[in-house]
């Protein structure tokens, strides 16, 4: 039987269609918007996804992590604008920018700092720049290797050259949550499916761990 498959559009649609074609796994494969993956996962219309773990820490529990496929290395980085902190200290909060709010007020929540949470869709550097928010919590480039399952070993000196420029002006104060890609299924699947996920991942585990 073949597996129905589900990976993210934009960026990551393209590595991760090679790496299924790398394995073996050319049909059953449909693009979906990266935030849509954990729905199609958890209520039974696909079997397996490829989903960045910012996205399964943001939107998704009860799904089962199979493999870390050690590509699209992204850093989850809080980042302060100028003069930022003397008005938040002012005011007594920080104004945050972001598109993964579940992540940042737990990350807020547990040091203890009061918060309150922009959701924007656009551009986080520019609701920074134009006021709307003392502070940016994003999503940026950084190697795979920087990228672990432990925040506290990334360092915001991991970010790539692409990810600096995309922060220009900002200060980098902490990382929230590190990224790669990950094989994931739902718990319907991983009893029906067995033997096609098990072979599956020991493909995929040949090719991406070295």
């Amino acid at each position: 039987m073949t597996l129905r498959i589900v990976v993210p559009d934009g960026p990551l649609r393209g590595p991760s269609l090679e790496l299924l074609a790398a394995a073996g796994a050319v049909e059953g494969i449909t693009s979906l918007a990266a935030a849509d993956l954990p729905s199609y996962l958890l209520l039974g219309a696909a079997d397996v996804g490829l989903v960045a773990k910012d996205v399964l820490l943001e939107r998704a529990s009860g799904l089962c992590e199979l493999l870390d496929l050690r590509f699209g290395g992204a850093a989850l980085v809080f980042a302060i604008a100028p003069g930022a902190a003397a008005r938040a200290h002012r005011l007594g909060r920080l104004r945050i920018a972001t598109r993964h709010p579940v992540l940042t007020r737990a990350y807020f929540a547990a040091q203890g700092i009061h918060v309150a949470v922009v959701e924007v869709a656009g551009s986080l550097e520019r609701a920074a720049a134009d006021g709307l928010a003392d502070g940016v919590v994003a999503l940026v480039d950084a190697p795979p290797h920087a990228a672990p399952d432990d925040p506290t070993d990334a360092a915001p000196g991991g970010l790539t050259d692409a990810a600096r420029a995309r922060i220009a002006g900002l200060t980098v104060e902490g990382v929230v949550a590190t990224s790669t890609v990950r094989l994931v299924c739902g718990r319907g699947a991983r009893v029906l499916h067995t033997a096609e996920l098990g072979a599956l991942v020991a493909r995929l585990r040949d090719l991406t761990v070295t």
